[in-house]
Parts: structure tokens; sequence; C-alpha cells
């Protein structure tokens, strides 16, 4: 996990750097694409997270119930195989976690927080 975050880091910096050689102000050029680069980094770990922890398995069984709750979802819901089991985690079954999901997420919410810290050191 270390040498993902490390290639994380490198792969921002190096980025950052070269946006900021062709602006007229480097540093807060660099700055601004270490917030942004690092912001999206933190929503595709999140993303990731979300995915693999089956967040909306709950949303999509009350939908479920709810459409079995009028006649015509009822008579449809006869033909879904998924709606035969009772429980949630029957319907949908815990997915492996990713490899990339905290290496995203740290280096992402690192990016964003010291950014966030340095513009405003330099906005004073």
């Amino acid at each position: 996990m270390k040498k993902k975050i490390g290639l994380l880091f490198f792969i921002l910096f190096i980025s950052s750097i070269g946006f900021s050689f062709f602006q007229t102000h480097f540093v807060r050029a660099l700055i601004d694409s270490l917030f942004m680069i690092g912001l999206l980094l933190f929503i595709i770990g999140v993303s990731l997270f979300v995915q693999e922890k089956g967040v909306f398995n709950g949303v999509v069984h009350g939908f479920k119930r709810l459409r079995k709750s009028s006649h015509e979802g009822a008579y449809t819901a006869q033909f879904d195989d998924l709606d035969q089991t009772g429980e949630i985690h029957e319907d949908y079954a815990a997915r492996k976690p990713e490899h990339w999901t905290k290496p995203l997420l740290l280096t992402g919410a690192t990016a964003v927080l010291l950014t966030l810290l340095f513009s405003y050191i330099l906005s004073s």
C-alpha cells in the first residue's frame, strides 16, 4: 500500500509541476493544480468505497418493496429473480475490496487538506 501511495503522490506532484510551468504565478498554479488533482483522486476513492460497501443496496431493496405494494408492481415482481429472497444481504453479495481504494482516499484527502492549508497561508 505504501508503494501505491508513493506512486500516486509522485504522479500528483509531477503533473502539478508540469502544469504550473506554463502559468505566470508558479506557486499559486501549483497549489490550484494539486488541489484539483487531489480532489479528483479523492472522488475516485470515495466512489470505489461506496461501490464496494454496497451503500445503495438498502435503497434498491426499498424500491423493490415499493414496487410490490401496487397491484401492477406485484405482477411484474413475480418475474424478477432477485425478489424471491427477503434479506438485503442475500440479494447482493458483498464486493471484494479494491486494492486502490485506501491509497486513493488517503492521497486525495491529504492533498486536498494540505492545499487548503497552503492557500490559506498564502492568502494571509
